[in-house]
């Protein structure tokens, strides 16, 4: 399965760095809504995560989101998967998940730096942009700043659940 979204934010737009955050919370940390209800609670899952897809040169970025399955757990899995973004969409996130999302999220982005193959891709992408390593460093920045208010507003703004009819298209395969 397959979820997208159109999203109309580019790298370095001013919610950014609190929808990078949002998405992390929801499917793409260890301890994400999606990874602990489908896959740990109730096992129906051998994926499941969410991303963003960022385009560094306009408006054109996706929010996406995917569960690998047994054919048999389809159903469960699309409610699983409703069910639990509709309740980041109404309840927000904790204080406690933001402060835990923040060292999760910030660990992973040094790790990816720490890297040399990373490294590289970086350094030759920043150079395609136009920018250094300053860019990273002000996102990291602005991650550690983020409030409770400024996250759950990006995920409220962004990304919704009112059905996947649309813009929103579940796919059974990816495109």
């Amino acid at each position: 399965m397959q979820a997208l979204l159109p999203v109309p934010l580019k790298e370095g737009d001013a919610d950014y760095a609190a929808l990078m955050m949002a998405n992390y919370l929801l499917g793409n940390g260890g301890n994400s809504r999606l990874w602990l209800r489908i896959r740990e609670k109730d096992g129906l899952s051998y994926d499941v995560r969410s991303t963003v897809g960022w385009d560094p040169y306009g408006t054109n970025s996706w929010w996406i989101a995917s569960a690998i399955f047994a054919p048999t757990n389809r159903a469960k899995v699309e409610v699983a998967f409703k069910e639990e973004l509709e309740r980041a969409l109404k309840d927000g996130f904790t204080a406690k998940d933001l402060e835990e999302g923040k060292q999760g999220l910030l660990n992973c982005r040094t790790l990816s730096r720490a890297q040399d193959r990373n490294v590289a891709g970086a350094w030759a992408r920043n150079l395609d942009l136009g920018r250094t390593f300053a860019f990273s460093a002000a996102v990291d920045t602005q991650l550690k700043a983020l409030t409770l208010a400024q996250v759950n507003a990006a995920l409220r703004k962004y990304v919704r659940a009112d059905g996947f009819a649309g813009d929103v298209k579940v796919l059974t395969s990816c495109p």
